[in-house]
Parts: C-alpha cells; sequence; structure tokens
C-alpha cells in the first residue's frame, strides 16, 4: 500500500527542507496558497497531521481556527483537499473553474460537513484554481 502523502514515516514530521526538496518546483505555489490565506484572511495557522499509514502526513491550513483545507505532498507536486459546504458547492457549480472540478465535486459523495474533492498543483493555473476555491469556500 503507497500511502497518500510521500512522507509516510510516522516518527519524521515534515519540515520545510523536506517540503522544498520534495515539491521541487512546485513549492512556489505552496508557498503562494498559505501567503494567500494569511493575506487575504487573516489568522492563519497550519499543523501537520498523521492520520494513518494510508494517508501518511498531512498539512491542515487554518485561518480564524476554521479549516480551509489540506495539502497532500507528493513527488515534485501536491493535492489540495477542500470540503465543501451546499453554499460553497453551489458557488463552483456557478463559477469559471474548469468543467473537471465541477465534476468531480457533482460525483462527490456527500457527507454533513460537505463534499470532498482534490486539486493536484502542477501548474500557476492549477494554483489560479485553488486559489479561487479559497476565495469561494471563504465568502
Amino acid at each position: 500500500m503507497t500511502p497518500a502523502s510521500v512522507y509516510a514515516d510516522k516518527a519524521i514530521v515534515p519540515d520545510d527542507a523536506m517540503l522544498t526538496h520534495d515539491l521541487a518546483d512546485t513549492r512556489k505555489y505552496y508557498d503562494m496558497i498559505s501567503e494567500c490565506i494569511r493575506k487575504e484572511y487573516g489568522n492563519y495557522s497550519s499543523e501537520w497531521k498523521f492520520y494513518n499509514r494510508k494517508s501518511g502526513w498531512i498539512q491542515k491550513m487554518y485561518t480564524k481556527k476554521r479549516n480551509v483545507l489540506f495539502i497532500i505532498p507528493c513527488e515534485a507536486c501536491f493535492r489540495v483537499v477542500f470540503t465543501l459546504g451546499d453554499k460553497a458547492a453551489g458557488h463552483v457549480f456557478t463559477s469559471e473553474l474548469p468543467d473537471s472540478i465541477k465534476n468531480e465535486l457533482h460525483q462527490a459523495k456527500k457527507y454533513m460537513e460537505g463534499r470532498t474533492i482534490q486539486v493536484e498543483v502542477k501548474t500557476e493555473e492549477d494554483l489560479s484554481n485553488v486559489l479561487q476555491i479559497i476565495k469561494i469556500k471563504l465568502l
């Protein structure tokens, strides 16, 4: 079983040097996401969580103690995971976001806390989509 995160060893909490090495060129997008939350919404914080061997280490990002997203570090990229309630999901469906994101959200199982989608970040366009979803989620 390969963990979702590139960081699979529970004994080693990821740090900045590891992120810089493993995310490679996409590290700048990771930094832009955390900076956007910090600048636009304030009270930014983050924490690393090791949920289980299947997920590995995942970073949660918050604003004002509100969960904004999860970061799953991968090899030379990362995935951003959002859980969106009905209101935010409705805004995604009527947004200019790509159909692939809308389709994934539409097909996602609905839980009490909302629907969960993942966006892989490798390009500036991926970053733009993530920043737009953050804006929608925190309306």
